[in-house]
């Protein structure tokens, strides 16, 4: 007999391997049923914080954390947190849990899996990144610490696949909240930013990845995003990237009816000449943030703050980017 417990629905939007790969080098330099016989009844899978470490060759072990809840009948959500390794940390919206296996996928990332097997009070399994897998051992000790968001599937009119609407637990302070549109090539980074900024308490919409945008499609994205609870209607903004962001201005004249409070614009391209006018008037006018990575040349980001001042640019890590958006946000 198998039972599936559901805080949500799960759908994979593009994935780049190499950025798993990546973090885990960089780490020394980074729902439920089972079965025991046909006639045995099937067992609850057993909540609790677990908290053991994460085996990675030649490296030291990671801290490692899971969190296994069970908020309400029929409903069971749990969380993996690496407080080593925030990029790798998630909150799976998917549990299985058949003859003592207890697997979950990460939202927006299905390679990314964790798989354990219950010995009494312990998990031993994997977390598979891609095709490698780091082995895993950890023990119960005590009640789950309370979630700190949860993430559902929904739909948005005028995109192309399912969006993952990561929203904190505690919707009692409206808050701010952000409709996240990858590209192809940071498809695989919008999973860790929308843990990474759910975890500081905003409302994250993350959409299917696109190499453009449309008015209508980011009309619909902030329109939902005003309808979730515990959003603050009056700070919903944007966060493009690519091709998309270099369309802001032009959004912004299609949407004079629903546009968004601030943004935030990824690896935006150089503008033609023709088009820098505008973008200056938009920076003028509305709150607007340009976020170069380390990947990305001096270059790139000296041209953002000759177009935008340099108060509208930040480039650094990941790491470091998040720390600076949050603190920007925090005057929105």
């Amino acid at each position: 007999m198998q039972r599936r417990y559901l805080a949500g629905w799960i759908t994979g939007i593009s994935e780049r391997p190499q950025l798993v790969m990546a973090l885990l080098l960089g780490l020394g330099a980074c729902q439920p049923g089972t079965t025991h016989s046909d006639a045995a009844a099937p067992l609850p899978l057993p909540t609790g914080h677990f908290a053991g470490g994460l085996q990675v060759p030649g490296r030291p072990e990671l801290r490692a954390a899971l969190e296994l809840r069970h908020p309400r009948p029929g409903h069971y959500d749990a969380e993996l947190v690496l407080p080593q390794q925030p990029a790798l940390n998630f909150v799976g919206d998917t549990l299985t849990f058949v003859g003592d296996t207890l697997r979950l996928a990460r939202p927006g990332r299905p390679s990314e899996t964790l798989t354990l097997g219950r010995q009494g009070d312990f998990w031993r399994g994997t977390l598979r990144l891609d095709s490698v897998r780091y082995p895993l051992l950890l023990v119960r000790r005590g009640p789950p610490e309370p979630a700190v968001y949860r993430v559902r599937r929904d739909e948005v009119a005028g995109t192309n696949g399912p969006a993952l609407l990561f929203s904190p637990a505690d919707e009692s302070l409206p808050g701010l909240a952000l409709a996240f549109f990858p590209t192809p090539s940071t498809a695989a980074e919008g999973p860790v930013w929308a843990d990474a900024l759910a975890r500081e308490g905003h409302t994250v919409l993350l959409l299917p990845a696109a190499d453009t945008l449309t008015a209508p499609a980011l009309a619909n994205s902030l329109a939902l995003l005003r309808r979730t609870a515990g959003v603050d209607t009056a700070r919903v903004g944007a966060w493009l990237g690519g091709r998309a962001a270099s369309q802001l201005p032009l959004l912004y004249a299609d949407n004079t009816a629903s546009r968004p409070a601030f943004v935030v614009v990824q690896e935006l391209p150089t503008p033609p000449l023709a088009a820098r006018r505008a973008w200056r008037d938009l920076a003028q006018r509305k709150p607007l943030l340009a976020v170069y990575s380390t990947a990305q040349s001096k270059a790139d980001a000296a041209g953002g703050r000759a177009l935008l001042g340099g108060q509208r640019v930040r480039q650094g890590s990941q790491a470091s980017l998040l720390t600076q958006i949050v603190a920007w946000f925090k005057d929105r």
